[in-house]
């Protein structure tokens, strides 16, 4: 059974494409197709969808990217906060240390005072009291080298008018890196008298930069004016995101680089105005970016997936639900060109409601048709048989005449007036058989030529005066009925004056009949030369009947023999 509906399956298939192949089944433009119209027509509707869809997706990566930069701007200042607290401290012991003589003028007690400060601030290692040259005044913790005049932090912190944060420099006191903070001491003419600076602990920054913010929330780095990181939860990763990068370009916007080991990182960046640091926040653009890139995936892929499933379910439903009705009905209206018209389409009952109201109409149509059929064949068979009985009425007319002839031909004493009324008689048989061949024709509207000549090759050599055999070699050429007459005629013309003319023994005619193209040759090989007895002039109803058929009759002598020859057309039967 399985083998059975997969053969049927194919079958149709190969009808489908048969159909579609030929010259009728070809679309004559893009939309001459109800698939490929139906197509268009549903991708131009859920085109504003899909666009819509896609429009959203590229909002939501812009929405996404700009929440992704706040959030890590937010992420930097919180990580930063902390940060600030120690250096506002610093500042703010620097302020307090200025405002005491015995540290500013670099008394005895200057060193405990600064011991104590350097006690009270968790992250400072050292506190140092320095004169405008350069030199310490005082240290909380001893210096092996008190002359910091041409030390980078100290150049840079006398330029500055207030406090001031220098990059991370390796302390020769404590021998660990340290974060130099330094506060200019001004004269009242405003002249530089000092300077009071603080050493932060590097280490201690780091670590409590990680402890606020572990590795797994990301990388956080503050960086100083002139690039240079000073701070950073992650030194290994940071130095390589950020290295040798002007962040403050990427204040407004988010930034991205790859680590060492090739993952993504974003970041963003924010200020702090007061020191003229920037800190940087890194995240990985995968965790950053987690559910983005699926929902402006999803954005992009559902409205292709949907034009395709959208394709392939018109696809399928057309035809499913209007070719394969259309190719039935194309079957059926075969079935109904054959004339069987009692074929019902059973299989329209499964068929959709527009189709089976189609199929209807066409049955409807194909019994109008029958009815209609039915009604024309009575007529033509009416018809036939009618021409049949006049065909068999004006033979026995013929026939009667005839016997007339022959009774009151037999009292014409004068042979030459006898001879002529026998050949009148022979005409009007001739008539009499043409009729009778008429009525015994199977297609009223043709009669067969080697039927014809036949019956008139054997009437003529019983008719004809002497001996003549009639010998027929015609093919079975179809002759429209008003040709059989005036063909009759000429045959029996000709026969005629072959059957006038001088012999010493019997004659012998072989008459031919071919069918070339739209033309008929009708071909007389007679047994002896006929001279000119079949010229125009001598025989002018025989020529008459040949111009009658659209011909024209020609003869020729060749030895012994004559020929006969006409050839004329047929006419195109009508379709």
């Amino acid at each position: 059974m399985r083998w059975l509906k997969g053969e049927a399956a194919r079958a149709r298939n190969n009808e489908r494409a048969a159909l579609f192949a030929s010259a009728v089944g070809q679309p004559r433009h893009l939309l001459d197709s109800v698939r490929r119209g139906l197509i268009l027509v549903i991708l131009v509707a859920i085109m504003p969808i899909a666009t819509a869809a896609m429009l959203q997706g590229v909002l939501q990566l812009r929405r996404s990217s700009e929440e992704a930069q706040h959030k890590l701007q937010q992420g930097a200042i919180v990580a930063a906060a902390g940060q600030d607290n120690i250096f506002t401290s610093a500042e703010n012991v620097l302020q307090a240390l200025k405002n005491v003589p015995q540290v500013t003028s670099g008394g005895s007690d200057c060193q405990a005072l600064l011991y104590g400060a350097t006690l009270s601030l968790p992250f400072a290692s050292n506190v140092a009291m320095v004169g405008r040259n350069g030199i310490v005044r005082c240290s909380a913790l001893p210096s092996p080298s008190p002359n910091v005049s041409q030390r980078p932090w100290w150049r840079e912190a006398i330029r500055e008018k207030g406090f001031s944060l220098s990059g991370r420099i390796v302390s020769p006191v404590t021998r660990g890196e340290i974060l130099p903070a330094t506060l200019p001491l001004f004269d009242a003419d405003g002249e530089l008298s000092g300077a009071l600076s603080v050493a932060i602990d590097g280490v201690w920054l780091d670590n409590l930069l990680k402890r606020e913010v572990p590795l797994s929330s990301g990388v956080v780095a503050v960086i100083d004016r002139y690039g240079q990181e000073i701070v950073s939860n992650a030194p290994t990763i940071s130095r390589v995101l950020f290295k040798d990068k002007d962040l403050r370009r990427q204040l407004d916007r988010l930034g991205e680089e790859q680590d060492d080991t090739g993952q993504t990182w974003s970041y963003a960046v924010a200020t702090l105005d007061r020191y003229g640091l920037v800190v940087a926040f890194a995240q990985p653009t995968d965790q950053l970016f987690q559910w983005t890139a699926f929902h402006v995936a999803v954005s992009f892929i559902l409205p292709v997936c949907m034009v395709i499933f959208t394709i392939v379910a018109i696809w399928l439903a057309t035809d499913r639900m209007v070719l394969q009705w259309l190719l039935y009905l194309r079957r059926v209206t075969a079935v109904y060109a054959q004339g069987h018209y009692g074929f019902r389409p059973s299989r329209m009952d499964q068929a959709p409601s527009e189709f089976r109201v189609l199929g209807n109409a066409i049955e409807e149509m194909a019994q109008a048709i029958r009815e209609r059929d039915g009604r024309l064949r009575e007529g033509l068979a009416e018809k036939t048989a009618l021409v049949r009985e006049i065909h068999h009425r004006i033979k026995n007319s013929l026939q009667i005449v005839v016997s007339l002839m022959s009774l009151y031909g037999s009292g014409i004493a004068n042979e030459k007036d006898r001879r002529r009324f026998d050949q009148l008689r022979t005409r009007v048989n001739t008539l009499a058989v043409v009729h009778r061949v008429l009525y015994e024709a199977n297609e009223g509207s043709e009669v067969r030529s080697r039927e014809l000549l036949r019956e008139l090759g054997s009437l003529l050599e019983v008719a004809l005066d002497r001996n003549v055999l009639v010998l027929v070699e015609a093919e079975d050429v179809p002759l429209p009925t008003d040709y059989a007459v005036p063909l009759a005629l000429l045959l029996t013309e000709i026969m005629m004056v072959v059957a006038a003319g001088e012999s010493t023994g019997p004659g012998r005619v072989v008459v031919t009949c071919a069918q070339e193209g739209n033309e008929v040759a009708l071909v007389l090989d007679i047994s002896r030369p006929l001279g000119g007895a079949l010229e125009e002039t001598e025989a002018p109803l025989a020529h008459g009947f040949a111009r009658q058929l659209g011909g024209v009759l020609s003869t020729r002598d060749e030895g012994g023999h004559a020929l006969a020859e006409l050839r004329f057309k047929l006419r195109p039967k009508a379709s």
